[in-house]
């Protein structure tokens, strides 16, 4: 068998990278790759479907150009995501509005870990205190300057391998739309603090600055929470958790900041 065949039922056949491309595409499609995590390297593939890594490669090349694969220096490639026909998807998330704005938008996972939901998360999510809930805590980044403390919680079990994603890579958003979780409110209430220590360094500020402190609730049409966010934020920043607000299908901007 040469190296760049494969066995497909009794026949073994000769691949092109772009029939492999496509082998990969419909693997894609059908979710036993899965949007979310990355693509079994390129070691894997070529022993996977006994061809070449050159042949593989190319395949992964014509699919990164295609917008469905994209690589990350130093992770490897992930899967990008598909078109769905879903209203949600018109929802801004802040990387898209600081692109908007002129900003190389980036993130920094600080810590992601389950836990159980306990008093406060039960009452939020409306489930047991025993039900267990993933926390990611993330800091916003525009053009390398930090914008704002993200702290997300969602229901563990809602996106399937949540502990294996890379939340740098994907937004929650659309790890929703891909799980069919259609998010039909987000409402944000906006008040101010004063940021100490750890979070004083990590936006660049000193001990007792004052930020805007947003709590960012999405909920399904039945009312059913799925993302509580706690956000710290500069306040020359803060206009962008305004911006997009998703509400029934139409934007909204309903906040108030009260100093």
């Amino acid at each position: 068998m040469s190296s760049n065949s494969v066995i497909l039922g009794d026949i073994t056949m000769d691949l092109s990278y772009q029939q492999l491309a496509e082998i990969i595409r419909e693997k894609i499609n059908s979710n036993e790759y899965v949007f979310g995590l990355a693509l079994p390297s390129e070691r894997e593939l070529a022993k996977s479907f006994d061809v070449s890594r050159s042949l593989v490669r190319s395949a992964i090349e014509q699919l990164c150009t295609e917008g469905i694969l994209k690589k990350y220096h130093g992770k490897g490639t992930y899967i990008m995501l598909k078109d769905i026909d879903d209203s949600s998807k018109h929802f801004k998330g802040m990387s898209e509005l600081l692109k908007k704005a002129g900003y190389d938008p980036s993130s920094k996972i600080l810590n992601t870990m389950t836990r159980k939901a306990g008093y406060k998360f039960s009452k939020i999510f409306d489930v047991s205190e025993d039900t267990e809930i993933f926390q990611v805590l993330r800091l916003r980044l525009g053009n390398e300057q930090p914008i704002s403390i993200e702290n997300t919680y969602i229901l563990h079990d809602s996106i399937p391998d949540i502990e294996n994603i890379d939340f740098q890579i994907y937004s929650l958003y659309d790890l929703f739309r891909t799980n069919n979780i259609k998010i039909q409110d987000i409402s944000h209430a906006f008040s101010t603090t004063k940021v100490h220590n750890t979070d004083a360094r990590f936006l660049n500020l000193e001990n007792d600055t004052s930020v805007i402190y947003v709590d960012i609730t999405s909920s399904l049409i039945d009312n059913q929470v799925v993302e509580y966010t706690e956000v710290l934020v500069r306040p020359e920043f803060s206009k962008y958790y305004t911006d997009g607000i998703f509400k029934n299908g139409i934007y909204q901007v309903n906040a108030q900041v009260v100093i």
